[in-house]
């Protein structure tokens, strides 16, 4: 039996609970399974959200999660290997599938995870180190498990080894709760491209232009970055093949949401950042909505839609090597999975290059900030202020120090993005896609009060207006 008051105390220090101080206080215990001695399988509701929670009693008798015990990955990865059902107390099953290896040795190694909302860990199944990743939430799509063992013999994906999941007595709907995957080394391409900016700094001079100092410094990383983008573009064909069907991307929605959530921000923008900047960025950004609908209108037809990543970063790009890099893509996030489900239309392939050149801008900004703070001495703020707005509160003199670097910051990753991205960087929907993100990533700073990364979002909507006339040619 689980002690309601020790569930109680252990739900309320549990770092991925919601953040809701009466959440472990009207928490119900949904369903559970017993998997043997390692774990009682916990389906708790708290907060209006349904939670996954391993529990298991201590060495002191006192209740606490499995999650991370050599006991619950051992047997939970050995049964998925096995594959097979358990019973829920009322009326439910974990279904196991995995590879038939019932007889696989397993045992857990040393890992360091690092923060995450899910919890991960690294197994040894017969001599192959892989991934074990529990999922805490029940109520967000996941449909990683599932790509992952569609995507398998590709080699852009890591190889799909099993997974568990939860099905609703309720309703039949099934819920992944847990996935093994055989782990792939590497670090993110997040990792050189730092390297490669901060190492250009000291190559920086007035009498040497921003775009021969970069051109130069790229070099080396240009073949490897044009890889990156015949990768993605390789991923892509993988993941349309093993998720057929068709369908017309809802350009005029999303020319819609994106203009009333414009308007919206602008009315209620309070963030202290320099007002002419301000409106300068929500005019250029008007101006984009403006020419990408006057684009569609005259278009002969609208773009398809197409499966992909959903939430690419740098560091999901993992590479392996130094001359050739190998490449594999990690923590895939597709909305949808077919053309039966709500979202499938809502999703293209170039939502990857524009998280890309997303995470590009705020990378290189970012970077920006804290090299030209270093120079002066100030605080990063006060440098990203200045990039937003060339009259900001700084002597001549400083503000040339922060045009240079930011200058060169932005040489470096247009060029990058023109490597990675090639001929898709004038693509209308792109640009379509790319308002929305920036859209999506001001209202989230508007509402967290993060001055410093909203200024990053109206820097580059203010550089928009020159990208348009390009566009147009």
């Amino acid at each position: 039996m689980i002690d309601d008051g020790a569930l109680d105390a252990l739900l309320r220090t549990a770092p991925w609970m919601p953040e809701d101080g009466r959440a472990a206080e009207r928490y119900e215990r949904v369903d559970h399974a017993v998997l043997g001695p390692a774990a009682l399988l916990l389906v708790v509701a708290a907060a209006g959200r349904r939670f996954f929670v391993p529990v298991r009693a201590g060495r002191d008798g006192r209740l606490e999660e499995a999650v991370g015990s050599d006991a619950f990955d051992e047997a939970v990865v050995a049964r998925t290997l096995a594959g097979g059902r358990v019973h829920t107390a009322r009326g439910g099953t974990i279904e196991f599938r995995g590879t038939g290896r019932a007889a696989a040795r397993v045992r857990r190694l040393p890992f360091e995870q690092g923060w995450s909302s899910n919890a991960l860990s690294l197994v040894d199944i017969a001599g192959t180190p892989c991934i074990h990743k529990t999922y805490r939430s029940l109520d967000e799509p996941v449909h990683e498990p599932e790509l992952l063992r569609r995507m398998n013999g590709t080699g852009r994906t890591p190889e799909w080894v099993g997974d568990y999941a939860y099905t609703d007595p309720a309703d039949g709907t099934r819920h992944p709760l847990g996935v093994v995957y055989r782990y792939a080394p590497g670090d993110g391409i997040d990792t050189p491209l730092r390297e490669n900016l901060r190492s250009m700094w000291p190559l920086l001079t007035d009498a040497m232009p921003h775009g021969r100092v970069v051109e130069a410094h790229l070099r080396p990383l240009e073949a490897k970055l044009r890889g990156v983008g015949v990768f993605l573009s390789a991923f892509h064909r993988d993941l349309a093949e093993r998720l057929p069907g068709t369908a017309v991307y809802p350009v005029r929605e999303a020319l819609a949401d994106a203009t009333r959530r414009l308007d919206h921000l602008g009315r209620h923008d309070a963030l202290p950042l320099p007002p002419a900047a301000r409106a300068a960025a929500y005019a250029s950004l008007r101006t984009e909505l403006t020419s990408l609908d006057a684009e569609f209108e005259e278009s002969s037809g609208l773009p398809a839609a197409g499966p992909c990543h959903g939430d690419l970063h740098l560091s999901h790009l993992l590479r392996t090597g130094d001359d050739a890099w190998r490449l594999t893509v990690i923590d895939l996030s597709t909305p949808a999975l077919s053309p039966a489900e709500p979202r499938w239309s809502e999703q293209s392939p170039l939502q990857d290059l524009v998280a890309v050149e997303r995470a590009l801008e705020y990378f290189a900004a970012d970077e920006a900030a804290f090299e030209s703070a270093r120079r002066l001495g100030v605080d990063s703020l006060e440098t990203m202020l200045a990039a937003l707005d060339d009259t900001h509160d700084l002597s001549e003199p400083r503000r040339a120090v922060v045009r240079q670097v930011f200058g060169a910051a932005d040489a470096w990753r247009e060029r990058v993005l023109r490597l990675l991205l090639g001929p898709a960087a004038r693509d209308p929907l792109r640009r379509l896609l790319h308002v929305r993100r920036l859209l999506h990533e001001l209202a989230y700073n508007q509402a967290h009060a993060r001055p410093y990364h909203a200024a990053i979002d109206l820097r580059h909507a203010r550089a928009l207006a020159p990208a348009i006339a390009f566009a147009r040619k």
